[in-house]
């Protein structure tokens, strides 16, 4: 998982699917060492999932690693995409419900009718300044 990685599969979206999310962490790349702990240095990947972990779960890391003591990283990505999910679920309904709200339609309509007011008067001074606005006839 890497925020500054382009690739869609390198990092989770708030607004990515269950689905998405755990296929996504299962398929976090880790190392060949198979063990769960926290180094930076030697084991980025895994840190990076023990940290995304740990700020998702409210678990310090330390408690983490002991949970996982002799596992493997499949039940490990497993837990932590069940994680995930359950953190990014409570935002995510808020964001469809905001979303598909005419709450939301009615401030978006309302922004846009006041850009369009401002727009034409600012359009109208432009046009008169170039000669180009429309003379009324007497």
């Amino acid at each position: 998982m890497s925020k500054s990685n382009p690739n869609p599969k390198s990092y989770i979206s708030m607004l990515d699917d269950e689905n998405t999310i755990v296929k996504k962490i299962k398929s976090a790349v880790t190392d060949t060492e198979g063990t769960i702990r926290f180094d930076r240095d030697e084991k980025p990947a895994v840190s990076n999932l023990l940290s995304i972990y740990s700020l998702c779960s409210g678990e310090s890391v330390e408690t983490i690693e002991e949970r996982y003591v002799g596992k493997g990283y499949g039940e490990f990505k497993s837990d932590l995409a069940e994680v995930v999910v359950q953190t990014l679920r409570p935002i995510q309904t808020k964001y469809y419900n905001l979303i598909e709200s005419e709450e939301l339609d009615e401030i978006l309509d309302h922004g846009a009718n006041k850009a369009n007011h401002v727009a034409s008067k600012m359009l109208e001074k432009a046009e008169r300044a170039m000669g180009l606005g429309r003379k009324k006839r007497k």
